[in-house]
């Protein structure tokens, strides 16, 4: 009996450590005071950011509109795309140039 007991004992604890493992990260909230900008917000900003460009936003043309452009471009290229653009203004990681959250 006390073999049974020990043994299921390890195997629940065992598959608590690795339900934990298996937890995913938080996704990084937006910093505070920052508002989330709506689809329409996103889509006129990274037309405003892009200025013509037929490309993604390097980290120059971005810098007004993102604090962490490593968090905002994950493949680690050196330019932001289109779908990126969206993924983290949908997270709340774009801001408008002013800083004062939505554009109007």
């Amino acid at each position: 009996m006390k073999t049974i007991l020990a043994a299921t004992l390890a195997a629940a604890t065992l598959s608590f450590g690795v339900a934990q493992a298996q937890t995913a990260p938080a996704a990084p909230a937006a910093k505070p005071g920052s508002m989330q900008l709506s689809q329409s917000d996103c889509t006129n900003l990274w037309q405003q950011a892009g200025a013509g460009s037929t490309g993604g936003l390097t980290e120059a043309q971005a810098k007004p509109y993102v604090q962490d452009f490593k968090m905002v471009n994950p493949d680690g290229d050196t330019t932001i795309n289109q779908n990126e653009w969206m993924a983290a203004c949908g997270k709340g990681l774009i801001h408008s140039s002013s800083g004062a959250g939505a554009s109007t």
